[in-house]
């Protein structure tokens, strides 16, 4: 009998072990994910986690929107991206949908009053269709809307009051259309707006009654417009504006009035500028908070003056944790206000470094591997080709900076020599002139006193030969 109980308890614990591992799977069945009833062409399922019903029809090679009977009745997530939708009809109703996504179809036409009976959506993405006009009323309804996502279509103007019902609307791109002209008054309800996207709109300005609509914004994209000077006074009531892009734009200098009143910023990009050469003395400095910055691959930038950065590593404000300037035509970079030791990045790759003692100082920033991998020596030509941090600092030719300072030092030996004597000689000229005029108003003062005495006697003459007329 012993061995039979051994066998019995064996089973016994391998039932356990399976009745345990089914419960285990049917919990995590229930709590990730359990199929709903959905259409034919879509695929449904319920998170659990937040009672969320999300329909996914992406990639169905659908040519409408499916009926609305055919949906959950408790859908709250409707994916409809990437088929060949041509058309928005009216007839959507549905009490539940919060989220609608329409991207990446053949949309060239939408009805008004299309999305009336979606009276909770919050976001609805619109992005890479073939839009090419909207409607006046084309969003009536969505006054719960949150994020509205209107890229990459093919829209050339916008209705006066297309966005006057998202008083709500927090994030709205128009990127990547050809938008002739965009007037404040598309943007006069959207005081709660916190991210916008206008970048490659072919935009070279922003109107500087534009500022309502700013006052939430934490986000802002321009890149890829015209802009020749950052917007200042358009954005002058941004009191919140976090982050700016300024990618790809044609300004060729920034100089201390480029973000005189963006002292919110923490995070600027101002990559792939072509026309980008200078960037001046305090450029950055009224950015207090500014903790990352990039100016990545300006091929013609090569002055960045040692004072840009002067006030961003104070004790009493946020230091910049991040720099980023790779792929520049940087030759020579002076220390100046920065202190790389206070950064989590400091990238100066890819640019035609030239190793002698302006950058000396580099060998004290501990650069990371993964910045320090491409940055390499354009010159002197016995370090040309070289890692930085391979060097030592002897290897940076103090010598040939000592040199080029005695020659600067005699260059302007001389130049003051030949102003002194310059003005010497324009004091002396100026000594003649004074005494010539000592000599000639002595003459002019005899001359007067002459004249006066002449015809005081001619008076007196004339008065006794003539004694009736006194």
């Amino acid at each position: 009998m012993q061995p039979t109980f051994k066998v019995k308890k064996k089973m016994s614990h391998t039932m356990t072990r399976i009745i345990c591992f089914l419960f285990l799977l049917s919990c995590s069945t229930f709590t990730v994910a359990t199929r709903v009833l959905c259409a034919a062409v879509c695929e449904c399922e319920n998170i659990e986690e937040n009672g969320a019903v999300i329909a996914d029809c992406s990639r169905a090679y659908l040519a409408i929107v499916p009926p609305v009977d055919d949906w959950p009745i408790n859908v709250t997530h409707m994916d409809l991206n990437s088929n060949n939708i041509s058309h928005l009809d009216v007839g959507m109703t549905h009490d539940f949908l919060q989220v609608l996504d329409l991207s990446h179809n053949n949309i060239r036409k939408i009805v008004q009053y299309a999305f009336d009976g979606l009276k909770g959506l919050r976001y609805l993405n619109l992005a890479s269709n073939l839009i090419k006009t909207l409607e006046e009323n084309t969003f009536y309804g969505l006054e719960h809307l949150e994020s509205l996502n209107l890229s990459s279509n093919v829209l050339e103007t916008l209705p006066d009051s297309i966005f006057y019902t998202f008083v709500g609307l927090q994030e709205l791109s128009l990127a990547s259309n050809p938008l002739v002209h965009i007037d404040p008054i598309h943007f006069n309800k959207l005081i709660n707006l916190r991210w916008l996207d206008l970048s490659n709109i072919d935009g070279y300005s922003l109107a500087p009654n534009l500022y309502p609509t700013t006052a939430q914004l934490e986000f802002l994209d321009l890149s890829d417009n015209e802009y020749h000077d950052v917007p200042t006074d358009a954005l002058r009531s941004a009191k919140k504006l976090r982050h700016l892009r300024m990618n790809e734009n044609p300004i060729e200098t920034l100089d201390r009035k480029s973000f005189v009143r963006l002292s919110s910023l923490e995070i600027l990009e101002l990559n792939y500028m072509e026309n980008l050469k200078e960037v001046g003395e305090r450029t950055f400095t009224d950015l207090v908070r500014l903790h990352t910055l990039e100016m990545k691959y300006n091929r013609r930038l090569k002055n960045i003056n040692a004072l840009a950065f002067e006030g961003l590593f104070n004790e009493t404000r946020p230091t910049l944790q991040e720099l980023d300037l790779e792929g520049n035509e940087i030759t020579s970079f002076r220390k100046g206000n920065i202190q790389c030791a206070k950064m989590r990045k400091f990238n100066l790759q890819k640019n035609p470094l030239k190793c002698d003692c302006n950058l000396k100082w580099i060998k004290e920033c501990q650069i990371q591997q993964i910045y320090a991998a491409d940055l390499r020596c354009k010159g002197p030509a016995d370090v040309a080709g070289a890692l930085i941090i391979n060097l030592s600092e002897d290897d940076f030719h103090c010598e040939y900076y000592e040199s080029e300072m005695a020659h600067n030092f005699a260059h302007h030996e001389r130049v003051v020599r030949s102003v002194s004597a310059g003005l010497g000689v324009v004091l002396l000229l100026m000594l003649a002139l004074g005494i010539a005029f000592v000599f000639k108003w002595r003459d002019l003062k005899e001359w007067y006193k002459s004249r006066r005495g002449g015809q005081g006697a001619v008076y007196y003459v004339r008065a006794r030969s003539n004694p009736r007329e006194i």
